[in-house]
């Protein structure tokens, strides 16, 4: 995998340039943007590392904008760290009133004199000058490109959706994500509410309370939308769980206090960096009267005799498209390929089979997706009791979370019931 380099100090030592560097390396390599980010160096100054992330975010929220404005004022793909900086300053254009457009550009350039071929310098300067007035002419571009989405993704709401409700999913998508947290004891006094019980919104850094109820367990940071599928599946005190595709954890703390620390837990995922902050997270929440346990297995190779089953109540986190969380994950429109749903389609049927062979006669099963596409959700579920295995299931309650309706990230959970 390729991997970034930074340590670059003659080269890149502003926030602007290591947020170009950033895009140079997501476009050309296949790492996730939270993965380009932790590369960053460990002794950046705190305002650079903000300043790089603030502007390499923005660059991938609005990329799509800045590509569609370019195309008619280049003959040929620039090179990886060309395209960067105009998709940087693109960025830029659109935070920053009209009169700051030439202070932009003028910044633009002199930075680029380090990064990029001194012959480079006069096309990089021409286009700029162009691209500024071309983004703010919204009317002339198409759907897709002034809200900054992949247009097959687009096209394929539009049909599912309709125009009005695609539209308020894009506009929605392309705001900053709020933060919040989630107390499971007393509030945060500090924090305003949020229409949700025990959410708080976050908007600064975090207090040293904050940090010590996240230490102690007593918090965690997550949206509103993770507690749909843990409320449908509602274990109770002394249960059995079995947690499929658990890494980080998160759903973990929410079963756990719905069976007041009570009972066992035991979670499954793969083999990997995510399973090191699955362990912490469950080592806040093992006491005298909760056990925990992690297995790291392919759900699709996890064998009966592994578990201590059948199980009161299973969860299965599938993996999925993201497109209920691209507000907080942008770069989720750069990486998905119009194939890739019906693949995870395909993929969450497979575990959805497995992990129905480790309930129990009269057990619960919640199947849940962060995707809004009905081919992930409702329609993967239509299949699974369609099936020979899946008859012996019954859909009991279902829920959905639309960002433009909720308010919060998109989702899918459902119910089954094994039956007696």
């Amino acid at each position: 995998m390729r991997s970034i380099k930074f340590d670059i100090s003659s080269t890149a030592d502003s926030g602007w340039d290591f947020a170009v560097l950033l895009v140079e390396n997501y476009l050309s390599g296949a790492r996730k943007a939270d993965e380009l980010l932790g590369d960053l160096p460990s002794d950046l100054p705190g305002q650079t590392r903000a300043t790089a992330q603030s502007l390499f975010l923005g660059a991938l929220r609005h990329g799509h904008r800045v590509e569609g404005a370019l195309k008619p004022m280049l003959r040929k793909s620039p090179r990886p760290i060309i395209q960067a900086v105009l998709i940087v300053a693109g960025y830029e254009f659109l935070s920053e009133g009209a009169e700051r457009h030439p202070k932009i550009v003028h910044h633009a350039v002199e930075r680029a004199k380090r990064l990029v071929k001194q012959s480079e310098l006069g096309l990089l300067n021409a286009v700029l000058r162009k691209l500024g007035p071309a983004l703010l002419a919204t009317p002339l571009m198409d759907f897709a490109a002034y809200y900054s989405h992949p247009e097959w993704l687009v096209s394929r709401w539009l049909d599912e959706f309709g125009t009005e409700a695609t539209e308020r999913l894009l506009q929605w998508n392309q705001q900053i994500p709020q933060t919040y947290l989630k107390s499971y004891k007393e509030a945060q006094p500090d924090l305003p509410d949020s229409r949700w019980p025990q959410f708080q919104q976050i908007s600064g850094p975090l207090g040293d309370a904050i940090r010590t109820k996240l230490a102690n367990g007593e918090a965690y940071i997550k949206d509103p939308s993770t507690r749909l599928a843990p409320a449908l599946l509602k274990p109770t005190s002394g249960d059995s769980v079995l947690d499929l595709c658990a890494a980080p954890g998160g759903k973990a703390f929410d079963l756990a206090k719905l069976m007041s620390g009570k009972g066992r837990i035991i979670a499954v995922d793969l083999p990997g960096s995510r399973i090191d902050r699955l362990k912490e997270n469950l080592a806040k929440l093992d006491s005298n009267d909760l056990s925990t346990e992690i297995i790291e297995c392919d759900v699709l190779e996890l064998a009966r005799d592994q578990l201590d089953g059948p199980f009161d109540a299973v969860m299965l986190d599938a993996p999925c498209s993201n497109t209920g969380v691209i507000q907080r994950r942008t770069d989720v429109k750069w990486r998905l390929r119009a194939g890739d749903i019906d693949s995870c389609a395909k993929l969450q049927l497979q575990l959805l089979h497995s992990a129905s062979r480790f309930v129990k006669r009269g057990g619960r099963l919640v199947y849940s997706t962060c995707s809004i596409e009905t081919v992930e959700n409702r329609a993967v579920v239509a299949s699974f009791l369609a099936s020979k295995s899946g008859q012996a299931f019954e859909l009991a309650d279902s829920v959905s979370s639309y960002p433009w309706e909720s308010g919060h990230d998109g989702a899918g959970a459902f119910l089954l019931i094994r039956k007696l």
